[in-house]
């Protein structure tokens, strides 16, 4: 026999962690008011399948004990024993089809043979097609005196509402870890197993609620009556706490190369995908805890909460690729690198903030009203002259009050270049504004601070405007060069155009 159908609760009294619900079912009972059906919902291993078989056997107790059943009248005994033939359960999953409902319906008319009331335990009634909850609506409504229903469900948004409202529900909450530790201390010291304290604290914590789960774990975890921390670990594919806190600490840090030894160590581990993945989330969810109350400064809230969604969205995935080994390494490098990211949606921001403003300023220029956009033009004349001939005040250029056209290139002046490109393409004197030249005979240097001005002036369309412009100037074939102040070594044959 398994533990957990050994060490079933039998009465009210051993019930774990639903002690509101049992507290109500024993008072009402106790005083008479039987429902005619009852609804149980709630995670899985909570005990509404246990709290369903003690209804039935207190319902048709002959002796109760303070609520409780007494387990010792020929009722209770033949209960116990699986004897009582007024005590029906059915597994809905296996019974969704409308005609085993409709049989249920016709038995139920009968009288019972052998108890006061005749119970029905419908366990998993979500899983009933539609058809089979319609048919049952009616006998839930105006049930036969002698027959109770008691209907189990982990999914209760998939029950019909009209079913609940006609029953009597309880909801039911996972049980802790503190009170599954207690649990399976009891058991083990009952069954003669030595069990370390670290080894039951896991299997609590694995069990997620479930204290059905909790004994199922510690029977597959026990080896010659003993239970140890490693074989646990072992068992469920666990990894040690200190190399979960490592992996939390160098996402954190963003320390790539410590993560690059950290995949080697798991490699050579039987890490399960979804147990690890949990592990990470739980630690996670203790450092966003210490974080909001201010212990813990080894990052803020919200970056806790950048790496927890990373994780998230991956756990999701857990069944759709099969490779488990596959997602925890690409999840993590995805964790570890989560700032470049960053990095390159904040560089694309500034971008978008810089071809904002050309477009804001192309737009100013072209709704303004004529009379203003003639002296609006001359003061941007004057303030691109004092600007550029700031720039370019070392290298000794004289600026002449007028331009003459078709003069010699040794009379070369930036300015007046810009001034010219400036009225067939203004938005690349935005570009060229930012240069500084070198000029020698029919050749023009162009050097580049930002790389973003280079690419935009360095394109054939763009490169074409400017050799237009000083053939048209000088009257000679010219070269141009593009380069940025960073790169000494560029090729001139890969840039002259």
């Amino acid at each position: 026999m398994s533990l957990y159908t050994k060490y079933r609760p039998r009465d009210w009294d051993s019930v774990i962690w639903q002690d509101a619900i049992s507290t109500v079912l024993r008072t009402s009972l106790i005083q008479g008011r039987v429902g005619h059906a009852y609804i149980l919902t709630g995670s899985r291993g909570t005990g509404k399948t246990t709290t369903a078989r003690i209804l039935a056997k207190w319902v048709n107790c002959l002796d109760l004990q303070n609520g409780n059943p007494c387990h010792i009248c020929a009722h209770c005994i033949a209960f116990d024993q699986g004897n009582m033939l007024d005590c029906i359960e059915i597994d809905a999953a296996s019974h969704t089809g409308v005609d085993h409902i409709r049989d249920l319906i016709e038995k139920a008319r009968f009288e019972p043979n052998q108890w006061k009331y005749k119970v029905y335990i419908i366990d998993e009634v979500h899983m009933l097609s539609t058809p089979s909850f319609n048919a049952l609506l009616k006998t839930l409504e105006e049930p036969p005196k002698h027959v109770k229903f008691i209907l189990a469900t982990t999914e209760i948004d998939k029950v019909l509402e009209t079913i609940r409202s006609r029953s009597l529900r309880f909801d039911f909450k996972k049980i802790s870890e503190a009170d599954i530790v207690k649990r399976l201390e009891y058991v083990c010291g009952q069954e003669g197993i030595r069990a370390e304290q670290e080894a039951l604290e896991i299997i609590a914590q694995a069990a997620r609620g479930a204290l059905r789960d909790a004994l199922t774990l510690t029977e597959q975890s026990t080896v010659n009556s003993e239970i140890s921390t490693d074989y646990v670990r072992s068992t469920l594919s666990l990894i040690e706490d200190s190399l979960i806190e490592e992996i939390i600490e160098t996402i954190v840090t963003a320390d790539k190369v410590r993560m690059m030894t950290i995949l080697d160590t798991l490699r050579s581990r039987h890490a399960e995908v979804r147990g690890l993945f949990d592990q990470i989330l739980y630690g996670l969810r203790d450092a966003m805890m210490s974080s909001f109350l201010g212990k813990n400064n080894t990052a803020n809230f919200a970056e806790y909460s950048e790496i927890f969604a990373i994780f998230e969205s991956a756990y999701s995935r857990i069944r759709s690729i099969a490779d488990g080994w596959l997602l925890i390494e690409i999840t993590l490098l995805r964790a570890v690198a989560r700032g470049e990211k960053s990095a390159t949606k904040e560089e694309n921001q500034k971008i978008g903030r810089s071809l904002q403003d050309e477009k804001n300023l192309q737009a100013q220029e072209n709704n303004v009203t004529p009379s203003t956009q003639v002296e609006s033009k001359k003061k941007k004349e004057e303030k691109d002259k004092i600007e550029l001939a700031e720039q370019i005040s070392t290298q000794g250029v004289v600026m002449p009050t007028e331009w003459p056209k078709n003069i010699s290139s040794s009379n070369f002046n930036y300015i007046h270049l810009l001034e010219e490109i400036k009225k067939t393409k203004s938005t690349l004197v935005l570009d060229l504004k930012t240069a500084r030249f070198e000029h020698t005979k029919n050749s023009l240097t162009l050097i580049f601070s930002k790389e973003w001005h280079y690419n935009r002036a360095n394109t054939p369309a763009m490169r074409n405007i400017v050799i237009e412009t000083l053939g048209n100037l000088y009257s000679n074939s010219w070269s141009v060069v593009c380069r940025l102040e960073w790169m000494p070594g560029v090729s001139i044959a890969d840039v002259v155009f």
